[in-house]
């Protein structure tokens, strides 16, 4: 839900919104912040729940995997993960 904010909420465009640092609070009482968040949202972070940080990497992955479709007239936008192999893709003009 973080990409799809990124871009409705804030008018990020589909890069910009996949390469921005995001939180993973799948593991119950613990949150996981990646390293690049600012310092200040690490410490509120902190402040309100157990946090732990991680960096972006393949294996072992902490958060989601996304892969993102977005249609803006008559262009398809896509991105995925951008530390997956499969990252890499091709555009096609509709």
């Amino acid at each position: 839900m973080q990409i799809p904010s990124f871009v409705m909420d804030f008018g990020m465009d589909l890069d910009a919104a996949i390469h921005q640092p995001r939180i993973d609070a799948s593991e119950g009482d613990i949150v996981i912040g990646d390293v690049r968040l600012p310092a200040e949202t690490r410490a509120a972070l902190r402040q309100r729940f157990d946090y732990e940080k991680t960096r972006l990497q393949a294996l072992p992955n902490k958060s989601a995997c996304p892969s993102v479709v977005l249609r803006a007239v008559n262009t398809n936008h896509g991105a995925t993960e951008t530390f997956e192999p499969w990252v890499d893709a091709a555009a096609e003009r509709v």
